[in-house]
């Protein structure tokens, strides 16, 4: 019998970073990320012929749009500031932290993609947070496969269960 379904929740997708000159340093998350979306999308022409209509396929265009609240201090946030000022590239991973898609070496299924921010707009309104939107725009296609997460990462993702018992510790990722 097959397995029922289960939804995926959105705060189970995150975002890591990192300058892709940087390939030494662990990537890093973005903190207060509120919202993105992974959009893949390709021209289609058609082509009237005598015969009937062809399609003309063009090149798979991929992009992240991005949001999250300003945070205090981050260095994420100033670190991906600066890549769009300078124009510098980065490396994207989306990383689904379900502990039920871990794999047998305890990676998550992720998508990774090599790409340069167009924007990067922080909004002050004044009666809600300072927000900060981007889009990155991926070069070539992304790939798919599993990351690991150190476990400075997964603590930001999310603080590991704790016992009443000091220095006790249960469980990893919460979902």
């Amino acid at each position: 019998m097959a397995e029922k379904p289960e939804m995926m929740q959105g705060k189970n997708r995150i975002l890591l970073f990192r300058l892709l000159k940087n390939q030494n340093a662990d990537a890093a998350k973005l903190v207060f990320q509120t919202e993105h979306t992974f959009s893949y999308s390709r021209s289609l022409d058609r082509i009237v012929t005598k015969d009937g209509t062809i399609v003309k396929v063009g090149e798979l265009e991929a992009e992240v749009s991005i949001d999250a609240i300003q945070a205090k201090k981050d260095p994420t946030s100033t670190m991906l500031q600066e890549a769009a000022i300078k124009g510098e590239k980065l490396e994207l991973w989306e990383v689904s932290v379900d502990d039920d898609l871990k794999n047998e070496e305890g990676k998550y299924p992720a998508v990774y993609a090599q790409g340069y921010l167009d924007s990067w707009e922080p909004a002050s309104p004044a009666e809600d947070e300072a927000t900060v939107s981007s889009n990155f725009i991926v070069e070539l296609e992304p790939q798919f496969g599993f990351a690991t997460l150190t476990e400075e990462q997964e603590e930001v993702v999310q603080y590991a269960f704790k016992d009443t018992v000091a220095g006790e510790e249960q469980g990893g990722v919460e979902g």
